[in-house]
């Protein structure tokens, strides 16, 4: 799968979708995003990682980043249903007890 980034909006909420690989090569794409969509909309952000397959160490730290800033900041950022392996993935860095992760956006 090819790497892809889309914004949307769920409701009120904006969105960004993430597709393919998250890795060293494409974090710099991703960091830009979310600094925009940071800059553009208060309150929270969610990430539908539902289309992400891989999430390398880069990928972790850019997304414990935001997550630390938007909490500062006393905004949420959200993981928006996460496949199994990204789940195992978080729990094996216990990043499932720090990240808020939503099954549906109904839940936004």
């Amino acid at each position: 799968m090819s790497f892809k980034l889309k914004v949307r909006k769920a409701g009120s909420t904006p969105v960004l979708m993430i597709a393919g690989d998250i890795t060293g090569n494409n974090i710099g794409k991703i960091t830009s995003k979310l600094e925009n969509i940071r800059r553009i909309f208060s309150g929270k952000i969610a990430i539908d990682l539902s289309q992400t397959t891989f999430i390398d160490s880069h990928g972790l730290g850019v997304f414990v980043f935001f997550f630390r800033r938007f909490s500062e900041e006393n905004r949420q950022l959200l993981f928006l249903k996460p496949s199994d392996f990204i789940m195992d993935l978080f729990s094996g860095s216990n990043l499932n007890k720090i990240f808020t992760i939503i099954d549906n956006e109904e839940n936004l």
